[in-house]
Protein backbone atom coordinates (compact mmCIF):
# COMPACT_ATOMS: atom_id res chain seq x y z
CA UNK A 1 0.00 0.00 0.00
CA UNK A 2 2.82 2.37 0.84
CA UNK A 3 4.48 1.78 -2.54
CA UNK A 4 1.20 2.52 -4.29
CA UNK A 5 1.15 5.92 -2.58
CA UNK A 6 4.75 6.71 -3.52
CA UNK A 7 4.64 10.29 -4.90
CA UNK A 8 7.79 9.60 -6.92
CA UNK A 9 6.31 6.67 -8.85
CA UNK A 10 5.09 7.61 -12.35
CA UNK A 11 1.36 7.39 -12.95
CA UNK A 12 -0.08 4.66 -15.13
CA UNK A 13 0.35 5.68 -18.73
CA UNK A 14 3.76 7.22 -18.03
CA UNK A 15 7.00 5.47 -18.91
CA UNK A 16 8.52 3.78 -15.86
CA UNK A 17 5.20 2.89 -14.24
CA UNK A 18 6.16 -0.81 -14.41
CA UNK A 19 9.38 -1.70 -12.62
CA UNK A 20 11.12 -4.85 -13.82
CA UNK A 21 9.71 -7.27 -16.34
CA UNK A 22 6.89 -5.76 -18.40
CA UNK A 23 6.46 -8.24 -21.26
CA UNK A 24 7.67 -9.31 -24.70
CA UNK A 25 7.59 -7.51 -28.04
CA UNK A 26 8.67 -8.80 -31.45
CA UNK A 27 8.21 -7.18 -34.86
CA UNK A 28 9.83 -6.64 -38.25
CA UNK A 29 10.53 -2.96 -37.65
CA UNK A 30 12.52 -1.61 -34.65
CA UNK A 31 10.44 1.49 -33.89
CA UNK A 32 7.30 -0.59 -33.67
CA UNK A 33 9.10 -2.63 -31.01
CA UNK A 34 10.05 0.56 -29.18
CA UNK A 35 6.43 1.72 -29.30
CA UNK A 36 5.21 -1.56 -27.79
CA UNK A 37 7.97 -1.47 -25.21
CA UNK A 38 7.03 2.06 -24.16
CA UNK A 39 3.37 1.16 -23.71
CA UNK A 40 4.11 -1.98 -21.67
CA UNK A 41 6.50 -0.04 -19.45
CA UNK A 42 3.79 2.55 -18.88
CA UNK A 43 1.36 -0.07 -17.59
CA UNK A 44 -0.55 -0.74 -20.78
CA UNK A 45 -1.87 -4.17 -21.68
CA UNK A 46 -0.79 -6.27 -24.63
CA UNK A 47 -3.84 -4.89 -26.47
CA UNK A 48 -2.67 -1.31 -25.85
CA UNK A 49 0.81 -2.23 -27.03
CA UNK A 50 -0.55 -3.96 -30.14
CA UNK A 51 -2.44 -0.80 -31.14
CA UNK A 52 0.71 1.27 -30.59
CA UNK A 53 2.80 -1.14 -32.64
CA UNK A 54 0.30 -1.35 -35.50
CA UNK A 55 -0.16 2.42 -35.71
CA UNK A 56 3.63 2.89 -35.66
CA UNK A 57 4.02 0.37 -38.49
CA UNK A 58 1.69 2.46 -40.66
CA UNK A 59 4.37 5.17 -40.39
CA UNK A 60 7.64 3.24 -40.27
CA UNK A 61 6.71 0.33 -42.56
CA UNK A 62 3.96 1.72 -44.85
CA UNK A 63 4.98 -0.86 -47.44
CA UNK A 64 3.26 -3.54 -45.35
CA UNK A 65 0.88 -1.80 -42.94
CA UNK A 66 -1.52 1.09 -43.48
CA UNK A 67 -4.78 2.58 -42.28
CA UNK A 68 -6.42 1.68 -45.60
CA UNK A 69 -5.33 -1.95 -45.16
CA UNK A 70 -6.45 -4.66 -42.77
CA UNK A 71 -5.39 -7.77 -40.94
CA UNK A 72 -6.16 -10.31 -38.24
CA UNK A 73 -5.23 -10.57 -34.57
CA UNK A 74 -5.53 -13.26 -31.91
CA UNK A 75 -5.96 -12.02 -28.34
CA UNK A 76 -5.44 -14.24 -25.31
CA UNK A 77 -6.46 -13.26 -21.78
CA UNK A 78 -5.28 -15.94 -19.28
CA UNK A 79 -8.42 -15.86 -17.13
CA UNK A 80 -10.68 -16.35 -20.16
CA UNK A 81 -11.43 -19.80 -21.52
CA UNK A 82 -11.25 -18.80 -25.19
CA UNK A 83 -8.83 -16.88 -27.37
CA UNK A 84 -10.56 -14.21 -29.44
CA UNK A 85 -9.92 -13.61 -33.15
CA UNK A 86 -10.31 -10.08 -34.52
CA UNK A 87 -10.65 -10.06 -38.31
CA UNK A 88 -10.57 -6.73 -40.15
CA UNK A 89 -9.92 -7.21 -43.84
CA UNK A 90 -10.88 -4.29 -46.13
CA UNK A 91 -14.26 -4.59 -47.83
CA UNK A 92 -14.87 -3.71 -51.52
CA UNK A 93 -16.73 -0.47 -52.14
CA UNK A 94 -19.22 0.17 -54.95
CA UNK A 95 -17.44 2.02 -57.71
CA UNK A 96 -13.99 0.76 -56.74
CA UNK A 97 -11.62 0.84 -53.81
CA UNK A 98 -12.06 -0.61 -50.34
CA UNK A 99 -13.48 0.26 -46.95
CA UNK A 100 -10.46 0.30 -44.61
CA UNK A 101 -10.18 -2.40 -41.97
CA UNK A 102 -7.40 -1.19 -39.70
CA UNK A 103 -9.17 1.61 -37.77
CA UNK A 104 -12.13 -0.44 -36.56
CA UNK A 105 -10.03 -3.58 -36.16
CA UNK A 106 -7.58 -1.91 -33.81
CA UNK A 107 -10.35 -0.03 -32.03
CA UNK A 108 -12.22 -3.28 -31.37
CA UNK A 109 -9.08 -4.88 -29.96
CA UNK A 110 -8.45 -1.86 -27.75
CA UNK A 111 -12.06 -1.67 -26.57
CA UNK A 112 -11.96 -5.32 -25.54
CA UNK A 113 -8.78 -5.29 -23.44
CA UNK A 114 -7.07 -1.90 -23.42
CA UNK A 115 -6.60 0.29 -20.33
CA UNK A 116 -4.82 3.34 -21.72
CA UNK A 117 -6.57 6.06 -23.70
CA UNK A 118 -6.87 5.55 -27.47
CA UNK A 119 -5.67 9.09 -28.19
CA UNK A 120 -2.62 8.60 -25.98
CA UNK A 121 -1.61 5.41 -27.77
CA UNK A 122 -1.76 6.96 -31.27
CA UNK A 123 0.12 10.14 -30.35
CA UNK A 124 3.61 8.69 -30.75
CA UNK A 125 2.96 7.41 -34.30
CA UNK A 126 1.43 10.75 -35.26
CA UNK A 127 4.58 12.57 -34.11
CA UNK A 128 6.83 10.19 -36.04
CA UNK A 129 4.86 10.87 -39.21
CA UNK A 130 4.67 14.64 -38.72
CA UNK A 131 8.21 15.42 -37.56
CA UNK A 132 10.02 12.59 -39.30
CA UNK A 133 12.16 9.63 -38.39
CA UNK A 134 15.15 7.90 -39.99
CA UNK A 135 14.28 5.22 -42.56
CA UNK A 136 14.82 1.83 -40.95
CA UNK A 137 16.62 -1.05 -42.60
CA UNK A 138 13.31 -2.89 -42.98
CA UNK A 139 11.70 -0.03 -44.94
CA UNK A 140 14.87 0.63 -46.93
CA UNK A 141 14.78 -2.97 -48.19
CA UNK A 142 11.18 -2.58 -49.31
CA UNK A 143 11.89 0.75 -50.99
CA UNK A 144 14.83 -0.76 -52.85
CA UNK A 145 12.50 -3.46 -54.17
CA UNK A 146 10.39 -0.80 -55.93
CA UNK A 147 13.01 -0.42 -58.65
CA UNK A 148 13.36 2.79 -60.64
CA UNK A 149 11.73 5.79 -58.92
CA UNK A 150 10.87 7.30 -62.29
CA UNK A 151 8.26 4.57 -62.84
CA UNK A 152 6.48 5.38 -59.57
CA UNK A 153 3.45 7.65 -59.14
CA UNK A 154 4.28 11.30 -58.43
CA UNK A 155 2.78 11.07 -54.92
CA UNK A 156 5.24 8.34 -53.97
CA UNK A 157 8.22 10.09 -55.55
CA UNK A 158 7.46 13.28 -53.62
CA UNK A 159 7.71 11.49 -50.27
CA UNK A 160 10.06 8.55 -50.74
CA UNK A 161 12.85 9.98 -52.91
CA UNK A 162 15.93 12.06 -52.12
CA UNK A 163 16.83 15.42 -53.61
CA UNK A 164 18.79 13.69 -56.38
CA UNK A 165 15.73 11.65 -57.39
CA UNK A 166 16.91 8.32 -55.94
CA UNK A 167 14.83 6.37 -53.44
CA UNK A 168 15.36 7.01 -49.73
CA UNK A 169 17.94 4.83 -48.04
CA UNK A 170 18.51 3.57 -44.52
CA UNK A 171 19.04 6.50 -42.16
CA UNK A 172 17.46 9.15 -44.40
CA UNK A 173 14.83 11.34 -42.75
CA UNK A 174 11.25 10.50 -43.70
CA UNK A 175 8.38 12.94 -43.10
CA UNK A 176 4.84 11.82 -44.04
CA UNK A 177 2.41 14.68 -43.50
CA UNK A 178 -0.57 12.97 -45.15
CA UNK A 179 -0.25 9.96 -42.84
CA UNK A 180 0.17 12.37 -39.92
CA UNK A 181 -3.09 14.07 -40.92
CA UNK A 182 -4.93 10.75 -40.99
CA UNK A 183 -3.50 9.85 -37.58
CA UNK A 184 -4.57 13.21 -36.15
CA UNK A 185 -8.15 12.63 -37.26
CA UNK A 186 -8.22 9.06 -35.94
CA UNK A 187 -6.59 10.08 -32.67
CA UNK A 188 -8.93 12.98 -31.92
CA UNK A 189 -12.20 11.66 -33.38
CA UNK A 190 -11.71 7.92 -32.94
CA UNK A 191 -11.86 5.06 -35.41
CA UNK A 192 -15.40 5.99 -36.46
CA UNK A 193 -13.92 8.93 -38.37
CA UNK A 194 -12.95 6.52 -41.15
CA UNK A 195 -16.51 5.16 -41.44
CA UNK A 196 -18.93 7.99 -40.69
CA UNK A 197 -16.85 11.16 -40.31
CA UNK A 198 -15.14 13.55 -42.68
CA UNK A 199 -12.59 10.93 -43.66
CA UNK A 200 -15.42 8.57 -44.61
CA UNK A 201 -17.08 11.29 -46.68
CA UNK A 202 -13.83 11.82 -48.56
CA UNK A 203 -13.48 8.10 -49.26
CA UNK A 204 -17.12 7.85 -50.39
CA UNK A 205 -16.75 10.92 -52.62
CA UNK A 206 -14.04 9.34 -54.74
CA UNK A 207 -16.83 7.79 -56.84
CA UNK A 208 -19.56 10.50 -56.84
CA UNK A 209 -22.03 8.42 -58.85
CA UNK A 210 -21.98 5.71 -56.13
CA UNK A 211 -21.40 7.96 -53.13
CA UNK A 212 -24.50 6.99 -51.14
CA UNK A 213 -23.87 3.27 -51.64
CA UNK A 214 -20.26 3.74 -50.63
CA UNK A 215 -21.28 5.62 -47.49
CA UNK A 216 -23.60 2.77 -46.55
CA UNK A 217 -20.82 0.18 -46.83
CA UNK A 218 -18.46 2.32 -44.79
CA UNK A 219 -21.10 3.01 -42.15
CA UNK A 220 -21.93 -0.68 -41.79
CA UNK A 221 -18.35 -1.95 -41.69
CA UNK A 222 -17.49 -3.92 -38.54
CA UNK A 223 -14.46 -5.85 -37.44
CA UNK A 224 -15.44 -9.47 -36.81
CA UNK A 225 -14.78 -10.74 -33.27
CA UNK A 226 -15.14 -14.49 -32.84
CA UNK A 227 -13.69 -17.37 -30.87
CA UNK A 228 -10.47 -18.65 -32.44
CA UNK A 229 -10.23 -22.20 -33.76
CA UNK A 230 -8.60 -24.48 -31.20
CA UNK A 231 -6.79 -27.84 -31.34
CA UNK A 232 -5.74 -29.81 -28.24
CA UNK A 233 -2.49 -31.78 -28.37
CA UNK A 234 -1.24 -33.22 -25.07
CA UNK A 235 -1.53 -30.57 -22.37
CA UNK A 236 -1.54 -27.71 -24.82
CA UNK A 237 -4.10 -25.94 -26.95
CA UNK A 238 -3.19 -24.15 -30.15
CA UNK A 239 -5.39 -21.30 -31.40
CA UNK A 240 -5.78 -20.16 -35.00
CA UNK A 241 -7.94 -17.58 -36.84
CA UNK A 242 -11.07 -18.87 -38.62
CA UNK A 243 -11.68 -18.76 -42.38
CA UNK A 244 -10.99 -16.99 -44.68
CA UNK A 245 -7.59 -17.01 -43.01
CA UNK A 246 -5.39 -20.10 -43.04
CA UNK A 247 -6.56 -21.25 -39.60
CA UNK A 248 -8.63 -24.29 -40.70
CA UNK A 249 -5.78 -25.58 -42.85
CA UNK A 250 -3.23 -24.80 -40.13
CA UNK A 251 -5.26 -26.56 -37.44
CA UNK A 252 -5.21 -29.83 -39.40
CA UNK A 253 -1.47 -29.61 -40.02
CA UNK A 254 -0.83 -28.77 -36.36
CA UNK A 255 -2.87 -31.70 -35.10
CA UNK A 256 -0.69 -34.10 -37.10
CA UNK A 257 2.68 -32.39 -36.73
CA UNK A 258 2.45 -31.65 -33.00
CA UNK A 259 2.11 -35.38 -32.34
CA UNK A 260 5.65 -35.84 -33.58
CA UNK A 261 5.36 -35.71 -37.35
CA UNK A 262 7.26 -33.11 -39.32
CA UNK A 263 5.43 -30.18 -40.84
CA UNK A 264 4.51 -31.00 -44.41
CA UNK A 265 4.99 -27.77 -46.29
CA UNK A 266 2.00 -27.37 -48.64
CA UNK A 267 2.18 -25.39 -51.83
CA UNK A 268 2.54 -21.77 -50.88
CA UNK A 269 -0.91 -20.18 -51.07
CA UNK A 270 -1.01 -17.24 -53.41
CA UNK A 271 2.48 -17.62 -54.84
CA UNK A 272 2.87 -15.36 -57.85
CA UNK A 273 4.68 -12.42 -59.37
CA UNK A 274 3.06 -9.82 -57.12
CA UNK A 275 5.10 -8.84 -54.03
CA UNK A 276 3.52 -9.38 -50.64
CA UNK A 277 2.80 -6.40 -48.42
CA UNK A 278 2.17 -7.94 -45.02
CA UNK A 279 3.89 -8.01 -41.63
CA UNK A 280 3.37 -9.79 -38.33
CA UNK A 281 4.13 -8.98 -34.71
CA UNK A 282 3.67 -10.49 -31.25
CA UNK A 283 3.31 -8.80 -27.87
CA UNK A 284 2.70 -10.23 -24.39
CA UNK A 285 2.36 -8.28 -21.15
CA UNK A 286 3.58 -9.31 -17.73
CA UNK A 287 0.17 -10.65 -16.78
CA UNK A 288 0.28 -13.15 -19.65
CA UNK A 289 -2.14 -11.42 -22.00
CA UNK A 290 -0.87 -12.06 -25.53
CA UNK A 291 -1.72 -10.54 -28.91
CA UNK A 292 -0.46 -11.97 -32.20
CA UNK A 293 -1.26 -9.99 -35.35
CA UNK A 294 -0.67 -9.97 -39.10
CA UNK A 295 -1.33 -6.73 -41.00
CA UNK A 296 -1.62 -6.43 -44.77
CA UNK A 297 -1.68 -3.89 -47.56
CA UNK A 298 -2.22 -6.68 -50.08
CA UNK A 299 0.54 -5.91 -52.53
CA UNK A 300 3.67 -4.12 -51.32
CA UNK A 301 2.97 -0.37 -50.85
CA UNK A 302 -0.62 -1.13 -51.88
CA UNK A 303 0.57 -1.87 -55.39
CA UNK A 304 2.02 1.63 -55.60
CA UNK A 305 -1.42 3.28 -55.68
CA UNK A 306 -2.04 6.25 -53.41
CA UNK A 307 -5.57 7.15 -52.35
CA UNK A 308 -6.24 10.32 -54.31
CA UNK A 309 -8.11 12.06 -51.48
CA UNK A 310 -6.39 10.93 -48.28
CA UNK A 311 -2.93 10.76 -49.80
CA UNK A 312 -2.02 7.49 -48.08
CA UNK A 313 -1.34 4.13 -49.69
CA UNK A 314 -4.46 2.34 -50.87
CA UNK A 315 -5.20 -1.33 -50.33
CA UNK A 316 -4.42 -3.53 -53.34
CA UNK A 317 -5.44 -7.17 -52.78
CA UNK A 318 -3.57 -10.06 -54.31
CA UNK A 319 -6.96 -11.51 -55.29
CA UNK A 320 -9.12 -14.55 -54.53
CA UNK A 321 -8.51 -14.45 -50.75
CA UNK A 322 -4.80 -14.85 -51.36
CA UNK A 323 -4.08 -12.21 -48.71
CA UNK A 324 -5.97 -14.09 -46.00
CA UNK A 325 -4.49 -17.41 -47.09
CA UNK A 326 -0.94 -16.20 -46.49
CA UNK A 327 -1.51 -14.59 -43.06
CA UNK A 328 -1.30 -16.66 -39.88
CA UNK A 329 -1.09 -15.70 -36.21
CA UNK A 330 -1.01 -18.54 -33.66
CA UNK A 331 -1.07 -18.78 -29.86
CA UNK A 332 -0.32 -21.94 -27.87
CA UNK A 333 -1.08 -22.23 -24.16
CA UNK A 334 -1.26 -24.88 -21.46
CA UNK A 335 -4.96 -25.54 -21.04
CA UNK A 336 -4.63 -26.52 -17.37
CA UNK A 337 -2.62 -23.67 -15.86
CA UNK A 338 -3.38 -21.22 -18.72
CA UNK A 339 0.28 -20.27 -19.15
CA UNK A 340 1.49 -19.01 -22.51
CA UNK A 341 3.73 -21.51 -24.24
CA UNK A 342 4.22 -19.95 -27.63
CA UNK A 343 3.01 -17.16 -29.87
CA UNK A 344 3.95 -16.48 -33.47
CA UNK A 345 2.85 -14.52 -36.52
CA UNK A 346 3.91 -14.63 -40.14
CA UNK A 347 2.97 -13.78 -43.70
CA UNK A 348 4.14 -14.32 -47.23
CA UNK A 349 4.30 -17.07 -49.81
CA UNK A 350 5.48 -19.59 -47.20
CA UNK A 351 4.14 -17.67 -44.20
CA UNK A 352 1.62 -20.28 -43.06
CA UNK A 353 4.10 -23.15 -43.23
CA UNK A 354 6.79 -21.02 -41.57
CA UNK A 355 4.60 -20.18 -38.58
CA UNK A 356 3.49 -23.79 -38.19
CA UNK A 357 7.05 -25.06 -38.49
CA UNK A 358 8.18 -22.59 -35.82
CA UNK A 359 5.26 -23.48 -33.53
CA UNK A 360 5.79 -27.22 -33.83
CA UNK A 361 9.49 -26.89 -33.11
CA UNK A 362 8.64 -24.96 -29.96
CA UNK A 363 6.02 -27.51 -28.94
CA UNK A 364 8.37 -30.45 -29.44
CA UNK A 365 11.16 -29.00 -27.35
CA UNK A 366 13.10 -26.67 -29.66
CA UNK A 367 13.24 -24.13 -26.83
CA UNK A 368 15.74 -21.80 -28.49
CA UNK A 369 13.54 -19.57 -30.59
CA UNK A 370 16.42 -18.18 -32.64
CA UNK A 371 17.55 -21.65 -33.66
CA UNK A 372 13.95 -22.55 -34.51
CA UNK A 373 13.36 -19.50 -36.69
CA UNK A 374 16.72 -19.93 -38.42
CA UNK A 375 15.73 -23.45 -39.46
CA UNK A 376 12.33 -22.17 -40.60
CA UNK A 377 13.88 -19.36 -42.62
CA UNK A 378 16.22 -21.78 -44.39
CA UNK A 379 13.25 -23.83 -45.59
CA UNK A 380 10.88 -20.96 -46.36
CA UNK A 381 10.45 -18.35 -49.06
CA UNK A 382 13.13 -15.60 -48.90
CA UNK A 383 10.51 -12.85 -48.79
CA UNK A 384 8.35 -14.41 -46.05
CA UNK A 385 8.75 -13.55 -42.36
CA UNK A 386 7.95 -15.10 -38.98
CA UNK A 387 8.24 -13.63 -35.51
CA UNK A 388 7.31 -14.92 -32.08
CA UNK A 389 8.24 -16.12 -28.60
CA UNK A 390 8.77 -19.57 -27.08
CA UNK A 391 8.25 -20.09 -23.33
CA UNK A 392 9.00 -23.77 -22.55
CA UNK A 393 8.09 -23.42 -18.88
CA UNK A 394 5.19 -21.06 -19.43
CA UNK A 395 4.63 -17.34 -19.03
CA UNK A 396 4.12 -15.37 -16.93
CA UNK A 397 5.09 -17.99 -14.32
CA UNK A 398 8.66 -18.62 -15.57
CA UNK A 399 9.61 -15.92 -18.02
CA UNK A 400 13.36 -16.41 -17.44
CA UNK A 401 13.33 -19.35 -19.84
CA UNK A 402 11.45 -17.60 -22.64
CA UNK A 403 13.36 -16.89 -25.86
CA UNK A 404 12.56 -14.62 -28.79
CA UNK A 405 13.80 -14.85 -32.38
CA UNK A 406 14.82 -12.42 -35.08
CA UNK A 407 14.07 -13.73 -38.56
CA UNK A 408 17.34 -13.61 -40.55
CA UNK A 409 15.35 -12.87 -43.73
CA UNK A 410 14.26 -9.50 -42.38
CA UNK A 411 15.49 -6.64 -40.22
CA UNK A 412 13.32 -7.04 -37.14
CA UNK A 413 13.86 -6.91 -33.40
CA UNK A 414 12.61 -8.92 -30.40
CA UNK A 415 12.78 -7.66 -26.84
CA UNK A 416 12.03 -8.75 -23.31
CA UNK A 417 10.91 -5.44 -21.80
CA UNK A 418 12.59 -4.58 -18.50
CA UNK A 419 14.82 -7.67 -18.36
CA UNK A 420 17.89 -9.06 -20.05
CA UNK A 421 18.04 -12.82 -20.16
CA UNK A 422 18.39 -15.85 -22.40
CA UNK A 423 18.27 -15.14 -26.11
CA UNK A 424 16.08 -12.10 -25.64
CA UNK A 425 19.07 -9.75 -25.68
CA UNK A 426 19.03 -7.92 -28.98
CA UNK A 427 20.42 -4.72 -30.39
CA UNK A 428 17.96 -2.26 -31.82
CA UNK A 429 19.11 -1.69 -35.40
CA UNK A 430 17.68 1.32 -37.25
Amino acid sequence: MLSACDPHKPAQGVSGYIAGFAGFVSAEEPRAVLAGQEVLGAGGTAADAAVAMASTLTVTLPSRAGWMGGGVCLSRIPKDKAVQAFSFLPQPLPGGGFAPGMPRGLYALHAASGVLRWEQILASAEQLARFGAPVSRALAKDLAALGSPMALPAEIRSVYTRADGSLLREGDSLVQLRIAGALTSLRIKGAGEAYSGQMARMIAGEAPEREEARRAVLRDYRAARTDALSVDVGNETAYFPPAPFAGPQAAKIWAAAADGKSVQRPGAAGTGALPYGATGFVVADRGGMTVSCVLSMGQMFGGGRVDSVLGVFAYAPLGSDRDAGTMLPVIVSNRHVKDLRLAAAGAGASGVADVLDFAVRGHLGETNAQAAVAAVAAAGDPASRVTGVICPDGAPSKVDNCTLPVDPRGAGVSRAVGMEFGNSKSKLVF
